[in-house]
Protein backbone atom coordinates (compact mmCIF):
# COMPACT_ATOMS: atom_id res chain seq x y z
CA UNK A 1 0.00 0.00 0.00
CA UNK A 2 1.12 3.38 -0.92
CA UNK A 3 1.29 6.13 1.63
CA UNK A 4 -1.36 7.98 -0.09
CA UNK A 5 -3.33 5.62 0.29
CA UNK A 6 -2.58 4.79 3.23
CA UNK A 7 -3.05 8.11 4.33
CA UNK A 8 -6.49 7.71 2.88
CA UNK A 9 -7.12 4.72 4.92
CA UNK A 10 -6.46 6.40 8.15
CA UNK A 11 -8.34 9.52 7.46
CA UNK A 12 -11.39 7.40 6.68
CA UNK A 13 -10.54 4.92 10.17
CA UNK A 14 -10.84 7.88 12.26
CA UNK A 15 -13.33 9.70 10.57
CA UNK A 16 -15.89 6.39 10.99
CA UNK A 17 -14.66 6.73 14.99
CA UNK A 18 -15.07 10.34 15.95
CA UNK A 19 -18.91 10.20 15.51
CA UNK A 20 -19.21 7.58 17.86
CA UNK A 21 -16.56 9.24 20.37
CA UNK A 22 -18.66 12.43 19.71
CA UNK A 23 -22.17 10.99 20.95
CA UNK A 24 -20.87 8.85 23.96
CA UNK A 25 -19.30 12.43 25.20
CA UNK A 26 -22.47 14.44 24.09
CA UNK A 27 -24.61 11.76 25.92
CA UNK A 28 -22.21 12.45 28.84
CA UNK A 29 -22.29 15.66 29.27
CA UNK A 30 -26.29 15.74 28.85
CA UNK A 31 -26.13 13.61 31.89
CA UNK A 32 -24.05 15.65 33.61
CA UNK A 33 -26.67 18.84 32.36
CA UNK A 34 -29.49 16.70 33.68
CA UNK A 35 -28.60 16.00 37.29
CA UNK A 36 -26.99 19.87 37.31
CA UNK A 37 -30.89 21.31 36.30
CA UNK A 38 -32.24 18.14 38.79
CA UNK A 39 -30.25 19.97 42.00
CA UNK A 40 -31.40 23.69 40.74
CA UNK A 41 -34.90 22.15 40.98
CA UNK A 42 -35.37 22.85 36.91
CA UNK A 43 -37.17 19.52 36.93
CA UNK A 44 -39.10 20.23 33.15
CA UNK A 45 -35.53 20.84 32.06
CA UNK A 46 -33.68 17.99 33.85
CA UNK A 47 -35.82 15.71 32.25
CA UNK A 48 -35.59 16.97 28.76
CA UNK A 49 -31.97 16.17 29.24
CA UNK A 50 -31.79 13.48 30.80
CA UNK A 51 -34.36 11.56 28.21
CA UNK A 52 -32.15 12.76 25.29
CA UNK A 53 -29.07 11.73 27.35
CA UNK A 54 -30.67 8.03 27.12
CA UNK A 55 -31.57 8.11 23.72
CA UNK A 56 -28.16 8.89 22.25
CA UNK A 57 -26.56 6.36 24.87
CA UNK A 58 -29.05 3.92 23.34
CA UNK A 59 -26.29 2.54 20.81
CA UNK A 60 -24.11 1.61 23.79
CA UNK A 61 -22.09 4.56 24.56
CA UNK A 62 -22.93 4.83 27.81
CA UNK A 63 -21.87 2.43 30.53
CA UNK A 64 -24.42 0.36 32.91
CA UNK A 65 -23.73 2.68 35.67
CA UNK A 66 -23.86 6.01 33.37
CA UNK A 67 -27.20 4.57 32.12
CA UNK A 68 -28.15 3.44 35.76
CA UNK A 69 -27.20 7.28 37.04
CA UNK A 70 -29.20 8.64 34.28
CA UNK A 71 -32.47 6.60 35.05
CA UNK A 72 -32.85 7.42 38.59
CA UNK A 73 -32.61 11.17 38.12
CA UNK A 74 -34.90 10.93 35.54
CA UNK A 75 -37.78 8.95 37.92
CA UNK A 76 -36.88 11.21 40.77
CA UNK A 77 -37.46 14.11 39.13
CA UNK A 78 -40.51 12.72 37.40
CA UNK A 79 -42.00 12.02 41.10
CA UNK A 80 -41.02 15.72 42.20
CA UNK A 81 -43.16 16.69 39.25
CA UNK A 82 -46.00 14.61 40.54
CA UNK A 83 -45.85 11.58 38.12
CA UNK A 84 -45.85 8.65 39.90
CA UNK A 85 -46.60 6.06 37.07
CA UNK A 86 -43.06 7.28 34.70
CA UNK A 87 -41.47 7.45 37.62
CA UNK A 88 -41.85 4.06 38.45
CA UNK A 89 -41.40 2.99 34.72
CA UNK A 90 -37.70 4.74 35.06
CA UNK A 91 -37.30 2.63 38.46
CA UNK A 92 -38.26 -0.69 36.53
CA UNK A 93 -35.72 -0.04 33.69
CA UNK A 94 -33.10 0.78 36.91
CA UNK A 95 -33.74 -2.73 38.43
CA UNK A 96 -33.96 -4.38 34.61
CA UNK A 97 -30.44 -3.31 34.40
CA UNK A 98 -28.97 -4.20 36.98
CA UNK A 99 -30.81 -6.01 39.81
CA UNK A 100 -27.95 -5.27 42.28
CA UNK A 101 -28.40 -1.49 41.79
CA UNK A 102 -29.36 1.07 44.80
CA UNK A 103 -30.23 4.48 44.83
CA UNK A 104 -27.78 6.70 46.57
CA UNK A 105 -29.53 7.36 50.42
CA UNK A 106 -27.52 10.46 51.34
CA UNK A 107 -28.18 12.05 47.71
CA UNK A 108 -32.04 11.00 46.94
CA UNK A 109 -34.58 11.66 49.43
CA UNK A 110 -37.00 9.06 51.59
CA UNK A 111 -39.54 9.32 48.78
CA UNK A 112 -37.68 8.52 45.99
CA UNK A 113 -35.72 5.72 47.75
CA UNK A 114 -38.70 4.32 49.09
CA UNK A 115 -40.80 4.45 45.79
CA UNK A 116 -37.43 2.37 44.30
CA UNK A 117 -37.53 -0.10 46.82
CA UNK A 118 -41.06 -1.04 46.06
CA UNK A 119 -40.35 -1.36 42.32
CA UNK A 120 -37.57 -3.48 42.73
CA UNK A 121 -39.72 -5.44 44.89
CA UNK A 122 -42.34 -5.57 41.98
CA UNK A 123 -40.24 -6.07 38.98
CA UNK A 124 -39.29 -9.96 38.86
CA UNK A 125 -35.64 -10.61 37.47
CA UNK A 126 -32.20 -11.73 37.55
CA UNK A 127 -28.59 -11.43 36.43
CA UNK A 128 -25.64 -14.02 35.93
CA UNK A 129 -22.25 -12.28 36.15
CA UNK A 130 -19.32 -14.95 35.18
CA UNK A 131 -15.03 -14.62 35.78
CA UNK A 132 -13.76 -14.11 32.02
CA UNK A 133 -11.70 -16.73 32.23
CA UNK A 134 -12.92 -20.31 31.85
CA UNK A 135 -9.99 -22.89 31.63
CA UNK A 136 -10.37 -25.54 34.53
CA UNK A 137 -7.92 -27.65 35.41
CA UNK A 138 -9.89 -31.19 36.01
CA UNK A 139 -10.73 -32.22 39.19
CA UNK A 140 -8.78 -28.95 40.88
CA UNK A 141 -10.55 -25.38 39.77
CA UNK A 142 -13.90 -24.37 40.61
CA UNK A 143 -15.83 -21.90 38.37
CA UNK A 144 -18.08 -19.38 40.47
CA UNK A 145 -20.99 -17.37 38.35
CA UNK A 146 -23.10 -15.26 40.87
CA UNK A 147 -26.63 -15.11 40.69
CA UNK A 148 -28.50 -11.41 41.73
CA UNK A 149 -32.41 -11.06 42.31
CA UNK A 150 -34.05 -8.02 42.60
CA UNK A 151 -36.82 -10.04 45.17
CA UNK A 152 -37.49 -13.31 46.40
CA UNK A 153 -37.05 -15.90 43.03
CA UNK A 154 -37.35 -19.90 42.96
CA UNK A 155 -35.06 -20.87 40.21
CA UNK A 156 -33.08 -23.51 39.06
CA UNK A 157 -29.62 -23.22 37.64
CA UNK A 158 -28.73 -25.61 34.28
CA UNK A 159 -25.52 -26.10 32.43
CA UNK A 160 -26.24 -27.24 29.04
CA UNK A 161 -24.65 -27.85 26.24
CA UNK A 162 -24.74 -25.57 22.82
CA UNK A 163 -27.69 -26.98 21.47
CA UNK A 164 -29.24 -27.05 24.92
CA UNK A 165 -28.43 -30.60 25.95
CA UNK A 166 -28.81 -30.63 29.82
CA UNK A 167 -25.44 -31.03 31.32
CA UNK A 168 -26.00 -30.59 34.99
CA UNK A 169 -27.98 -29.08 37.34
CA UNK A 170 -26.07 -26.60 39.67
CA UNK A 171 -28.36 -25.36 42.09
CA UNK A 172 -32.07 -25.33 42.49
CA UNK A 173 -34.47 -23.66 44.90
CA UNK A 174 -35.31 -19.66 46.35
CA UNK A 175 -32.58 -17.00 45.99
CA UNK A 176 -33.50 -13.81 48.51
CA UNK A 177 -30.92 -11.53 46.92
CA UNK A 178 -27.92 -13.51 45.82
CA UNK A 179 -26.17 -16.58 45.47
CA UNK A 180 -22.69 -17.89 44.39
CA UNK A 181 -22.76 -20.91 42.55
CA UNK A 182 -19.65 -23.00 42.02
CA UNK A 183 -18.93 -25.93 39.69
CA UNK A 184 -15.99 -28.11 39.33
CA UNK A 185 -16.17 -28.90 36.05
CA UNK A 186 -17.86 -32.30 35.97
CA UNK A 187 -21.04 -33.68 34.32
CA UNK A 188 -23.41 -35.36 36.20
CA UNK A 189 -21.70 -38.68 36.29
CA UNK A 190 -18.92 -37.06 38.10
CA UNK A 191 -16.29 -36.68 35.14
CA UNK A 192 -14.76 -33.95 33.54
CA UNK A 193 -16.83 -32.52 30.48
CA UNK A 194 -15.43 -32.02 27.14
CA UNK A 195 -13.78 -28.57 26.11
CA UNK A 196 -16.11 -26.74 24.43
CA UNK A 197 -18.97 -24.05 24.23
CA UNK A 198 -21.94 -24.69 27.16
CA UNK A 199 -24.88 -22.19 28.40
CA UNK A 200 -25.23 -21.36 31.75
CA UNK A 201 -28.89 -20.89 32.23
CA UNK A 202 -31.28 -19.67 35.08
CA UNK A 203 -35.19 -20.31 35.07
CA UNK A 204 -37.78 -19.86 37.25
CA UNK A 205 -39.09 -23.82 38.59
CA UNK A 206 -42.62 -22.51 38.23
CA UNK A 207 -43.40 -20.99 34.62
CA UNK A 208 -46.03 -18.62 34.15
CA UNK A 209 -47.15 -15.93 36.73
CA UNK A 210 -45.54 -13.27 38.60
CA UNK A 211 -42.02 -15.13 38.02
CA UNK A 212 -38.46 -13.51 36.60
CA UNK A 213 -38.01 -13.94 32.53
CA UNK A 214 -34.92 -16.94 32.39
CA UNK A 215 -31.24 -15.64 31.58
CA UNK A 216 -28.35 -17.63 30.52
CA UNK A 217 -24.54 -16.88 29.53
CA UNK A 218 -22.36 -18.51 27.05
CA UNK A 219 -19.47 -20.39 28.35
CA UNK A 220 -15.95 -21.01 26.08
CA UNK A 221 -14.83 -23.98 28.52
CA UNK A 222 -11.54 -25.36 28.38
CA UNK A 223 -10.54 -28.14 30.67
CA UNK A 224 -6.96 -28.51 31.01
CA UNK A 225 -5.08 -31.88 32.56
CA UNK A 226 -3.69 -31.04 35.75
CA UNK A 227 -0.29 -30.20 35.91
CA UNK A 228 1.30 -31.91 39.04
CA UNK A 229 2.28 -35.58 39.66
CA UNK A 230 0.34 -37.92 41.61
CA UNK A 231 1.78 -38.43 45.12
CA UNK A 232 4.05 -42.02 45.79
CA UNK A 233 3.02 -44.65 47.15
CA UNK A 234 3.42 -45.43 51.06
CA UNK A 235 6.24 -47.87 52.18
CA UNK A 236 4.73 -51.06 53.05
CA UNK A 237 7.88 -52.01 54.83
CA UNK A 238 8.87 -50.77 58.46
CA UNK A 239 10.66 -48.46 59.18
CA UNK A 240 14.78 -49.20 59.57
CA UNK A 241 16.03 -49.40 63.17
CA UNK A 242 18.90 -47.59 63.93
CA UNK A 243 21.96 -49.11 63.29
CA UNK A 244 25.11 -47.53 65.78
CA UNK A 245 24.23 -46.27 69.58
CA UNK A 246 22.93 -42.88 70.14
CA UNK A 247 25.56 -40.56 71.56
CA UNK A 248 23.00 -38.70 74.05
CA UNK A 249 22.79 -41.24 76.88
CA UNK A 250 26.69 -41.49 76.44
CA UNK A 251 26.71 -37.62 76.62
CA UNK A 252 24.23 -37.19 79.86
CA UNK A 253 26.67 -39.91 81.67
CA UNK A 254 29.95 -37.85 80.97
CA UNK A 255 27.89 -34.41 81.87
CA UNK A 256 26.41 -35.23 85.03
CA UNK A 257 29.63 -36.78 86.19
CA UNK A 258 31.86 -33.38 84.97
CA UNK A 259 28.61 -31.55 86.72
CA UNK A 260 29.09 -33.36 90.16
CA UNK A 261 32.93 -33.18 90.43
CA UNK A 262 32.36 -29.46 90.03
CA UNK A 263 30.20 -28.94 92.23
CA UNK A 264 32.34 -30.88 94.63
CA UNK A 265 35.36 -28.48 94.31
CA UNK A 266 33.76 -25.26 93.94
CA UNK A 267 31.65 -26.04 97.12
CA UNK A 268 33.69 -26.83 99.90
CA UNK A 269 31.06 -26.87 102.74
CA UNK A 270 30.01 -29.95 100.96
CA UNK A 271 33.02 -32.09 101.58
CA UNK A 272 34.93 -30.52 104.76
CA UNK A 273 35.11 -27.25 106.53
CA UNK A 274 38.19 -25.02 106.85
CA UNK A 275 42.14 -25.55 104.68
CA UNK A 276 42.62 -29.20 105.97
CA UNK A 277 39.83 -30.22 103.12
CA UNK A 278 41.20 -28.69 99.78
CA UNK A 279 43.00 -32.29 99.48
CA UNK A 280 40.14 -33.85 100.14
CA UNK A 281 37.94 -31.76 98.05
CA UNK A 282 39.57 -32.24 95.08
CA UNK A 283 40.25 -35.94 95.34
CA UNK A 284 36.48 -36.43 95.52
CA UNK A 285 35.65 -34.02 92.37
CA UNK A 286 38.03 -36.01 90.50
CA UNK A 287 36.87 -39.42 91.41
CA UNK A 288 33.42 -38.41 90.42
CA UNK A 289 34.94 -37.05 87.17
CA UNK A 290 36.61 -39.54 86.39
CA UNK A 291 33.46 -42.35 86.82
CA UNK A 292 31.52 -39.98 84.20
CA UNK A 293 34.57 -40.23 81.57
CA UNK A 294 34.21 -44.10 82.28
CA UNK A 295 30.30 -43.96 82.10
CA UNK A 296 30.92 -42.47 78.91
CA UNK A 297 33.51 -44.69 77.33
CA UNK A 298 31.28 -47.54 78.48
CA UNK A 299 28.61 -46.79 76.58
CA UNK A 300 30.64 -46.67 73.38
CA UNK A 301 28.51 -43.98 71.51
CA UNK A 302 28.36 -44.79 67.58
CA UNK A 303 29.05 -49.12 68.53
CA UNK A 304 27.78 -51.30 65.96
CA UNK A 305 24.37 -52.85 66.78
CA UNK A 306 24.95 -56.32 64.75
CA UNK A 307 20.84 -57.47 65.46
CA UNK A 308 19.32 -54.09 64.18
CA UNK A 309 22.19 -54.33 61.08
CA UNK A 310 21.08 -57.74 60.63
CA UNK A 311 17.12 -56.90 61.10
CA UNK A 312 17.64 -53.82 58.25
CA UNK A 313 19.34 -56.19 55.49
CA UNK A 314 17.03 -56.71 52.65
CA UNK A 315 15.69 -60.27 52.68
Amino acid sequence: MTAPRAAIVLTLALAMARPRELVAQTARDLVTQGVRAYRALEYDAAVALLRRSLAEGALGTLSTAERAQALTYLGATELFRGRRDSASLAFADVVLLDPRYRPDELIFPPQVTNLFQQVRQATKTVSLTVPPVTELRARGDRFTARLFTSSLADVAVTLTRDDGTPVRELYSGPVADSLAVTWDGSGADGTPVATGRYALRVAPRTPGGDVPPARQVTLDIEQRAADTLPWPTAPTSPALLPEQTQAGPAMRSLAAGVAAAAAVIILPSVVARGSGGNDARFAVGAAIGIAGVVGFIAQRPGRPLAANIRANAPQ
